[in-house]
């Protein structure tokens, strides 16, 4: 089974959940998280670092040299970006902080099913869509290998 880790940003006031695919990396593979407030003056060029929507996830170099291997990635194409996007160490759903606001939205929806469930059903499969739209709109990474442009 995979796990998960949360880590606050730098700035203390957002927390992040991170997943990590494969059970090949822990959370020793985490070096800091920035949230779009607390990311503004944080270099963009670093191999460390794996810009999303604003936030970023820096990831320790010697950790990702230390599996490179077990993820299957050649030493010169290792980078914060090729771990994120393979999975090795990335959100817990699109967002994050996904898993969380996900729960929240679900809790409301399903209050409805005690009373109408076909009015339930309709409303779950809205609300999907309207997800998967709204990331797609708003940028975030995951959502990019699913857009007609990527």
């Amino acid at each position: 089974m995979c796990q998960s880790y949360r880590k606050t940003c730098l700035c203390g006031e957002h927390t992040a959940e991170i997943f990590f695919g494969r059970n090949i990396l822990d959370e020793t593979a985490v070096a800091r998280v920035y949230c779009p407030n607390c990311s503004t003056a944080v270099a963009k060029e670093d191999k460390r670092r794996v810009w999303d929507n604003g936030w970023i996830l820096e990831l320790d170099p010697e950790v990702l040299q230390a599996y490179a291997a077990a993820m299957e990635i050649p030493p010169e194409d290792l980078s914060a970006e090729r771990v994120f996007d393979q999975g090795f160490a990335t959100w817990v759903g699109v967002t994050p902080d996904d898993s969380e606001q996900r729960d929240r939205e679900r809790n409301t929806l399903e209050k409805l099913a005690k009373t109408d469930l076909r009015a339930y059903l309709q409303a779950m499969k809205d609300w999907g869509v309207g997800r998967e739209k709204r990331f797609t709109e708003e940028g975030w990474r995951k959502m990019k290998r699913f857009s007609p442009a990527a």
